[in-house]
């Protein structure tokens, strides 16, 4: 009785909140106000967006041949794909689309450049070329350093090429992008972990702006149990001018530059999350909305799961969608699946998608019905 009244109330509330703003529901897209306050991680009008001018179903994905043990997640870099794993060398290289083992890196442990927790290949780390290397910088969050892996030179030596980048950043962040040399962009839990901040942070100094303030209001009312209502991922496009915030439980994301020049909330439907009223859903009830979220040179593409998370752990109901949006915020198109995954990345040479899923361990190869360039 406890869970039907607390979504009776729910839906009574975001009826009530919303009911001014969605007139024109119809629309394929369409701008509407918020109120602003601290129950919605948004900015002052919201986007909202109901048709894509595309959609392509995609067929059933293919397994790999290789056995990928101890896998927890993968990125594509050109024709190199780095798997997570939880082994003591923590990244494994392969070539593409051979997938030959290129051999494992990074190491565990308590040297200046070990690690001391796997680092995620997918999350605070930013992949470039120099010249014809390919670099990560790596972010530590237990040790606060920053660390640059050269890929090339460690495959060719067949043992990490490390250096240290950076030796004065903060720790546990929950996120970190690097804008230029010494100036970062940063995310903290603050306010007994009520409150998930963002700074810019630029030779050991902290500042913010405006723009910032905004998405810094939103405020849970206890952390310990509705941190993860805020919880995101968040990505840099590639010219490094434009920031999106993807949030793992809400119905919507964020899009903005810290010039100001763009700043967008975007929805996928009218009605939007309201962290308020989230509170009150028991945890099995609430809805796991992203998965994932990869930047590109011409586009960023979300994985949208939609599950409640009693049904993700368990019985899952909704095939997934990637949701494919330019850097200014506008809808490209809808890729809808046949398989479960909880991550992805796209081969934009070969027009593949991979997809790891990691409730089953299935990884899988999926064939593209168009071409992105």
């Amino acid at each position: 009785m406890k869970i039907k009244s607390a979504f009776k109330l729910l839906g009574i509330l975001k009826i009530l909140v919303f009911t001014a703003c969605v007139q024109n529901s119809d629309e394929k897209d369409f701008v509407q106000a918020v109120p602003q306050n601290s129950n919605f991680l948004t900015f002052d009008s919201v986007h909202v967006v109901n048709e894509f001018p595309k959609i392509h179903a995609i067929e059933k994905g293919v397994g790999l041949r290789k056995e990928f043990i101890g896998m927890k997640d993968f990125e594509i870099i050109d024709s190199l794909m780095v798997v997570s794993t939880s082994f003591q060398k923590f990244w494994s290289i392969y070539q593409l689309p051979s997938l030959d083992s290129l051999g494992s890196f990074l190491s565990l442990g308590e040297g200046p450049k070990e690690f001391s927790y796997p680092s995620i290949a997918s999350d605070k780390v930013l992949f470039r070329s120099e010249g014809d290397d390919i670099t990560a910088l790596i972010y530590q969050f237990s040790k606060g350093n920053l660390l640059k892996f050269n890929l090339n030179q460690s495959i060719k030596l067949g043992q990490d090429s490390l250096e240290l980048a950076d030796n004065d950043l903060p720790l546990f962040l929950f996120d970190l992008l690097i804008l230029e040399s010494d100036h970062y962009y940063i995310r903290q839990p603050e306010n007994q972990e009520t409150k998930q901040n963002r700074y810019l942070l630029s030779q050991g100094q902290l500042s913010s702006n405006k723009l910032l303030d905004q998405l810094n209001r939103a405020e849970v009312s206890n952390g310990m149990l509705n941190l993860s209502l805020m919880a995101s991922m968040t990505r840099l496009s590639p010219e490094r001018d434009k920031i999106l915030e993807m949030y793992f439980r809400l119905n919507y994301f964020n899009l903005y530059a810290l010039d100001g020049s763009l700043k967008k909330t975007i929805a996928i439907e009218p009605t939007l999350d309201d962290l308020s009223l989230l509170e009150k859903v028991p945890q099995p009830e609430r809805n796991y909305r992203f998965s994932d979220v990869r930047a590109y040179d011409d586009f960023f593409a979300l994985l949208h799961l939609n599950e409640l998370e009693q049904d993700f752990a368990t019985d899952r109901k909704s095939f997934p969608e990637i949701l494919i949006f330019d850097w200014e915020g506008n809808p490209i198109s809808k890729l809808v699946f046949e398989d479960f995954f909880t991550s992805f990345d796209f081969d934009l040479v070969r027009q593949k998608v991979y997809t790891f899923d990691s409730q089953t361990d299935q990884f899988k190869v999926h064939d593209l019905p168009f071409d992105f360039n």
